[in-house]
């Protein structure tokens, strides 16, 4: 009987075909299946990486902005020495300088450094603060090297700055 049922089923060319089908059907089913599991698992990876990527990118941006900021303060803003950057501190805060003397230049690798010194006379505690606060926070790369104050004879209230400051630049 057993011979017999073969046979017959592997006789017949529609049931061979609807076999061969429905086996062909599972096996691209779970090919499928397997398929789809293995691209979520490397899309969820992905999607970390992704993640990962952006905020790496959030962070490089902000550091460029820093980096191209100080670039600015460095070099780029177009000034030609110390003593037209504090000649401009000056003017901005209607200060008249006694003398501004331009002394000596140091290369330090890339950079240059570019001292002068300023001498202002009539000047208030106010004023020394604001030019102070300018030269620290100036588009130009600024810093007071060595600072002096005296009182003026005639009024107490009035002083007399000198001030020795540095312009880096490349």
């Amino acid at each position: 009987m057993r011979f017999n049922t073969g046979k017959i089923i592997f006789s017949d060319k529609y049931t061979i075909i609807t076999a061969a089908l429905v086996i062909l059907a599972a096996i691209f089913t779970i090919t499928a299946h397997i398929s789809i599991n293995h691209l979520e698992k490397e899309n969820k990876k992905l999607t970390g990486h992704l993640s990962e990527m952006q905020s790496l990118q959030k962070e490089l941006i902000q550091i460029k902005d820093i980096a191209e900021s100080k670039e600015r303060k460095i070099g780029l803003t177009k000034i030609t020495g110390v003593v037209p950057a504090l000649q401009q501190l000056l003017d901005s805060l209607g200060l008249k300088a006694k003398a501004i003397k331009p002394l000596e230049k140091k290369k330090i690798k890339e950079f240059t450094e570019e001292d002068a010194e300023l001498e202002i006379e009539g000047i208030n505690l106010n004023q020394i603060v604001n030019l102070l606060y300018r030269i620290e926070n100036s588009p130009f790369p600024l810093k007071v090297k060595n600072a002096a104050m005296k009182t003026a004879f005639e009024n107490q209230n009035v002083f007399i700055l000198n001030i020795t400051a540095s312009l880096i630049s490349k």
